[in-house]
């Protein structure tokens, strides 16, 4: 009786075409992931990288605190008014005053087990659907480590109702009416009367909304109608379901809204957010309507080779292999309520 090649008969074995498949590949894995993970970002896609910083080591980002450098007279004022200024001087940028901090140890982690490895990594379709579902997880993650930090900035009684004041409370822009998370006209002039006050352009900034003030968009008319934006044709919301900006500001949406409800002890997620006001009301009741973020306020960084690693182990038992996806990373708000406003709170207006 003629032997039998055993080979022939396993999944991906080695007179199978799809031998090489029946290992892990690491490298189509991690891309795979990382490609969705940095799509799925919303917060952390408007985070400056600063990975380089500690791509040699290290887990914590100094960046110096300075102030405003002013510009004096070239020439002093002489009899021929021609002779540079003296004693020039020169300003020493130091720690001294103050210094933003960026550690890096928060972490994310996300699981999955696959079956037949061979049969998802030779289908781009399926490998996809998994890759897709481990950044998605990680990202959400991510996001909401940023979502937090911008909580804790803009508010006056931080996020766990510790006492203590965000760097940048008080930044606050009143952008829907009392009591309501519908955005008019009056809102957005306002928007746009805090970013010109803050020395800034347009163009510097994008507006962070939840849904349920997004949504107010389509109801405030001289956005929606085509004649009041100057738009036409696809271009007109209406029709394309699609709003880019408001006046001249991008906006994005996030549904990864952190806030402190009353005789709450900690924020936590959700689809209405509140704000912990100055305006006399003590309790969280008034409506955090969204952020106001310029492009330099979020920073990001992610410790060496740890963006978005993936690693795998076959698990016996279950005849499967078993993937972990991980990142390690820092994120930062830099901002004040001085000379450096660069986040703002959209909030409605005092009752």
């Amino acid at each position: 009786m003629a032997s039998i090649d055993s080979t022939k008969f396993l999944s991906a074995g080695l007179q199978d075409s799809t031998a090489a498949l029946d290992k892990f590949i690491p490298e189509i894995w991690g891309a795979a992931v990382q490609d969705y993970f940095e799509k799925k970002l919303v917060f952390g896609s408007l985070a400056n990288d600063l990975s380089a910083m500690v791509a040699g080591g290290g887990d914590k980002i100094h960046l110096p605190k300075h102030g405003e450098l002013v510009a004096t007279d070239l020439y002093g004022a002489t009899a021929n008014n021609d002779a540079l200024q003296t004693p020039l001087s020169f300003g020493a940028e130091t720690t001294s005053q103050g210094e933003f901090t960026m550690d890096i140890s928060s972490s994310a982690v996300a699981a999955v087990s696959i079956t037949d490895i061979a049969k998802v990594q030779s289908s781009f379709d399926v490998m996809n659907l998994y890759a897709s579902k481990l950044g998605y997880a990680l990202a959400k993650k991510v996001d909401d480590s940023i979502s937090k930090k911008l909580y804790s900035a803009v508010t006056f009684n931080d996020e766990d109702n510790s006492g203590a004041d965000g760097a940048s409370s008080g930044n606050n822009v009143v952008f829907t009416a009392v009591d309501s998370y519908n955005i008019n006209a009056a809102g957005v002039a306002n928007m746009l009367q805090a970013i010109y006050e803050a020395d800034a352009d347009i163009e510097d900034f994008t507006m962070i909304l939840p849904p349920v003030v997004y949504s107010s968009l389509f109801k405030l008319a001289e956005f929606a109608k085509y004649d009041g934006t100057g738009l036409a044709g696809d271009s007109n919301p209406l029709i394309s379901g699609f709003a880019g900006k408001l006046g001249g500001v991008p906006v994005i949406v996030s549904n990864n809204f952190h806030s402190v409800a009353a005789d709450a002890s900690a924020s936590a997620q959700t689809a209405s957010p509140v704000f912990n006001s100055a305006d006399g009301n003590n309790g969280e009741t008034d409506k955090l309507c969204g952020y106001l973020v310029h492009k330099d306020a979020l920073h990001i960084a992610y410790a060496a080779g740890m963006k978005a690693r993936v690693q795998s182990e076959y698990h016996l038992p279950s005849l499967a292999t078993r993937f972990v996806a991980d990142t390690v990373y820092g994120c930062l708000v830099t901002s004040d309520n001085s000379t450096n406003k660069k986040v703002f709170a959209l909030t409605d207006a005092a009752s």
